[in-house]
Formats: C-alpha cells, sequence, structure tokens
C-alpha cells in the first residue's frame, strides 16, 4: 500500500510544512498523494507517483571532489527525507535559496538553469511547478 510520509511512519519533516502539522500526513492507500494534494490545496491532475525525496537538496548539503572535473561525492543533511509526490524534489529545489551571503543572484540563477537541470528532471511550470508554487505562497512560506 503506497505510503507518503516521512521516515519510519513518521509524519513528513519538510520545513515548508513545519507551520502545517495538519499536512505532513500520514497519507496512505492508492489515493495518498490526492489526499496530501487536497489538503494542502496543490491543484495537479493525474497520477503522481510517490518517490524517496532528499527534500533538502540545495549546494550547500551537495559535496564535489576536488580538480577541474568534480563529481558528486556525497550528499548531506537528510533530515526532511521521506516519501514525496515525485515533483516535490525538484519544485523545492528550485525555490529553496541558499543563504545570499554566500550564494547571490548570479548563483542562484546558474544553480536553477543550469545545474538542477542535470541532477533532476523538471516539471511543466503550467501543470506542476505553478500549482506547487501557490500552495507555498498560499501558506505563506
Amino acid at each position: 500500500m503506497p505510503l507518503l510520509g516521512g521516515l519510519d511512519n513518521q509524519p513528513l519533516n519538510d520545513i515548508f510544512l513545519s507551520d502545517h502539522r495538519d499536512l505532513a500526513g500520514l497519507f496512505h492507500g492508492a489515493d495518498a498523494v490526492q489526499k496530501f494534494q487536497k489538503g494542502c490545496d496543490i491543484d495537479i491532475d493525474g497520477e503522481v507517483s510517490v518517490v524517496f525525496t532528499h527534500a533538502d537538496l540545495v549546494p550547500p548539503n551537495i559535496l564535489l571532489s576536488p580538480g577541474p572535473n568534480p563529481v558528486v561525492t556525497g550528499v548531506l543533511d537528510w533530515g526532511q527525507a521521506g516519501w514525496y509526490p515525485a515533483y516535490w524534489e525538484y519544485c523545492k529545489a528550485r525555490r529553496v535559496r541558499p543563504n545570499p551571503e554566500y550564494f547571490d543572484d548570479d548563483l542562484d540563477e546558474e544553480w536553477n538553469t543550469k545545474y538542477l537541470l542535470t541532477i533532476l528532471d523538471p516539471v511543466d511550470d503550467e501543470t506542476v511547478y505553478r500549482p506547487w508554487l501557490w500552495f507555498v505562497l498560499s501558506k505563506g512560506i
């Protein structure tokens, strides 16, 4: 039976849900994603799978090897990881901005337009990202 929730059958620990614990689950059953989306007021049509997600995939959490051709050697900070709708990782990684003191507008743009697209499958802006972004903005996140 599909489960949308955090590790060890706990509610989701995503920082975007921290002030909205009623939305954090657990959600069970074939309609787990639909239940979650309805509670969050995320209007995405169609079948959405549940996948294991890091949920905080931002540059400071990605370790690279040194040298001219770096490769990913590790990913840190799995505290928000869990079973989320398949689009969650990309949408959140696109929205979250690391500390602007260390990560300026140009680096943020490069992350979103170059690197993020090489590590995650993008989602459609109209049918997925904008409904997800509506959830974030409407909840004051």
